[in-house]
């Protein structure tokens, strides 16, 4: 299957729980368009595996995931989950939640937002990023989501299961948690956090931002877990779809052939991820 994505711009006081509910449905829409098996789909939640795994698999490396909405009258929010099991509803699988939309954390009223989503069910990730239009921001807007269901590449000599799974949920203020993780005492840990590095720095501050009289071009680098949080029984490689960045992009501009952008105010941390051919108007989707 190829990648798929979508684009949808909310005019300003829109982003509300109705907004929320409808990116809910356009996400179960493009998981399933995107090729990936999904194991559960209800009115309010999503369950989903890299496609050709079946049901019941549980392997640090075969990427399994959920999203669900929760009606928090006025309010709005979804949740994504990294899996270890049956499916996040289970109560013997690992997952944990994830808020990665909110609509109170947009204001009231609400700015213009505008949404990307891209996923790859034969790959396994998937991503999305919502800007705000800012006037205090020197681009002109900033990040208010922005998260991805990521993956920490395994090295040739790393044959180990059973440590971490080597995937997680993903954002750029320095956070990677994935499904499970092994600490050095051999406990399981069901809800494991660490934190993000790159040759910039810390992924938890813009360390990308060059200044006045830097030689340095615009420039992407990869980001690695970190192995905070008792995540010490394994090793963990750089991220296959993430690419941090220096500041001087602009949005949606491909960095390598098949990558794009995504920025937000001068002090938000720059990236890269994988895109789709094209941004779909998810409106002409079925829903």
């Amino acid at each position: 299957m190829p990648r798929v994505g979508f684009k949808k711009t909310w005019a300003a006081g829109t982003f509300d729980k109705a907004a929320v509910q409808t990116l809910f449905a356009h996400l179960k829409t493009y998981v399933t368009n995107a090729g990936f098996n999904v194991l559960l789909d209800t009115v309010d939640g999503i369950d989903f595996i890299r496609l050709g795994s079946p049901a019941g698999t549980a392997d640090d490396d075969v990427p399994h995931w959920a999203f669900s909405f929760q009606d928090q009258d006025p309010y709005g929010a979804i949740f994504a989950y990294p899996v270890y099991g049956n499916d996040y509803l289970d109560a013997n699988a690992y997952a944990h939640n994830y808020t990665i939309v909110h609509s109170a954390w947009v204001g009231n009223p609400s700015p213009e937002i505008t949404v990307w989503f891209a996923a790859d069910g034969a790959a396994g990730w998937w991503w999305l990023h919502a800007s705000q239009v800012d006037t205090n921001s020197a681009t002109g807007v900033s990040m208010r989501f922005a998260v991805a269901g990521a993956t920490s590449r395994r090295y040739p000599s790393d044959t180990h299961q059973g440590l971490c799974a080597r995937y997680g949920i993903w954002d750029p203020w320095g956070d990677w948690e994935p499904a499970y993780a092994k600490d050095e005492d051999g406990v399981i840990d069901t809800y494991p956090w660490t934190g993000t590095w790159s040759p910039f720095g810390e992924g938890w501050t813009f360390n990308g931002k060059r200044h006045a009289g830097s030689p340095i071009p615009k420039m992407a680098v990869p980001q690695f877990p970190n192995r905070d949080g008792g995540i010490s029984a394994c090793i963990l490689g750089e991220f296959n779809e993430i690419l941090i960045l220096t500041d001087g992009y602009a949005q949606e501009e491909v960095v390598v052939p098949g990558w794009i952008a995504m920025i937000g105010d001068e002090w938000d941390q720059p990236y890269a991820v994988p895109a789709p051919p094209q941004f779909d108007d998810p409106d002409a989707e079925p829903l």
